[in-house]
């Protein structure tokens, strides 16, 4: 039996596309092979040298559109909210696809500058905020989807509804825990966007997919602060171990772009315990099917973005 590869994608030409940490890594690969099918794509970035470098990259492999940049950080909410009106703007109120890519992995404690933990700032509340307030230009374009990255280590994430904020109860900060519940935090907010999506006969759609173990510049987080041998070793390690980016990206063009796909489901690597191989459904924990820890989640995001959530 063939694997799906980018050769399956089929024209994204007229189809416009929002893509989060799309100035290097797997976000790069998706916006690139986006705009290569002939897809509109806007490249959101935190950084204006990074976010012209990759518009540059993307230009060069656009086959209709032209490829658009637009600046905000997603741990820093304010330049989120300030970001959709133009963002709605420059769609005309219609986005066939947001890819909520961007995303730190185990970083050492450090709090965003609306105060919040890093990793649920920059992998929960600000990929939630942006997907919310971009609704009315999602929901009623047909074929439209939202795809939000998780990870195989959201199995090691775990919540209680009255634990969300871990700080408030005491935790003692655990980077990779952390990580694992802001994965898992991922998957529940796709699954409750979904049943938002079939209450209200939205024409859009709610995926997850994951890239396995990939090498990619979201390592560097992990090793903030540690000494250079440090850093050499972990990129070594990665580049041996995970995937390349182009494979790494697969799961997430699938789940963005392959006819067939139905709400919900979610994607990722074939092999080796899901950390790498061609694209295919990928598993999911208990936890992340839970309706009483979705609901409370999106609680909890609202009250810290306030923004309001889907229901």
């Amino acid at each position: 039996m063939e694997h799906w590869t980018e050769r399956d994608i089929p024209d994204q030409t007229g189809r416009t596309a929002l893509v989060t940490g799309a100035t290097g890594g797997l976000g790069l690969r998706v916006a690139t092979v986006l705009a290569s099918k002939g897809a509109r794509v806007l490249l959101a970035s935190r950084n204006a040298q990074r976010g012209a470098d990759a518009l540059e990259k993307v230009k060069n492999v656009a086959t209709d559109a032209t490829p658009e940049v637009v600046e905000f950080d997603l741990a820093d909410l304010a330049t989120v909210r300030d970001a959709i009106p133009e963002i709605r703007e420059r769609t005309g109120d219609h986005l066939d696809l947001l890819i909520n890519n961007a995303g730190v992995m185990a970083p050492p404690l450090g709090f965003s500058p609306d105060g919040f933990e890093r990793q649920w700032a920059t992998n929960v509340f600000g990929p939630a905020a942006l997907t919310w307030s971009l609704l009315p230009a999602i929901s009623h374009v047909p074929g439209a989807r939202v795809l939000f990255v998780s990870s195989v280590a959201h199995f090691g994430g775990r919540f209680t509804p009255d634990q969300l904020d871990g700080f408030a109860h005491g935790d003692h900060y655990s980077a990779w825990g952390y990580y694992g519940r802001t994965k898992l935090a991922d998957l529940l907010l796709s699954r409750e966007l979904q049943r938002h999506f079939l209450r209200t006969n939205a024409e859009a759609i709610s995926v997850a997919a994951h890239p396995g173990v990939a090498a990619t510049n979201l390592a560097s987080s992990t090793v903030e602060g540690k000494p250079d041998w440090v850093k050499k070793v972990a990129n070594s390690t990665m580049s041996l171990l995970g995937q390349d980016v182009t494979a790494g990206a697969l799961p997430l063009l699938m789940g963005a772009t392959a006819p067939g796909i139905h709400g919900s489901q979610y994607f990722g690597p074939a092999w080796v315990f899901e950390t790498r191989g061609p694209p295919t459904r990928a598993a999911r924990s208990p936890l992340s099917r839970s309706d009483e820890l979705g609901a409370a989640l999106l609680e909890f995001v609202e009250q810290q973005t306030l923004v309001p959530a889907p229901r």
